[in-house]
């Protein structure tokens, strides 16, 4: 018996301490974590970059498409007016009548024509 008559009361130099309920439960080490981190990351990354140039690709294109309707309606709308130039010399002067009263006549005289050199059914 030691010290205190209890056996084992003392502990050797050479024994481990017991682990405590305190120590937290062993951790992986981080650097492969923080590199599949990393990795997601990078991932992500080049799949916005990727998205945003789609979205730039396609705004381009709708912008494009945009511009070439306008200018489509602009010369359908010239040819229109000058196609009936020949009208307003008729009698019709252009300048007293409205737009939408143009377009009327046009759409007319349009309509009264023969259709691609075929004379008017009966």
């Amino acid at each position: 018996l030691t010290g205190s008559g209890f056996r084992g009361s003392t502990r050797s130099p050479s024994q481990k301490p017991s682990v405590s309920p305190e120590d937290p439960p062993r951790t992986p080490p981080l650097a492969p974590v923080l590199q599949l981190l990393r990795n997601q990351l990078q991932e992500k990354d080049a799949l916005i970059r990727h998205l945003e140039n789609d979205w730039e690709r396609s705004r381009a294109q709708r912008e494009r498409e945009e511009r070439l309707l306008v200018t489509a309606w602009y010369n359908m709308g010239l040819a229109l007016q000058q196609q009936e130039g020949g009208t307003a010399s008729r009698g019709f002067p252009s300048g007293a009548q409205s737009f939408l009263a143009q377009q009327r006549l046009a759409t007319v005289a349009r309509r009264a024509r023969t259709p691609h050199g075929r004379a008017p059914s009966s």
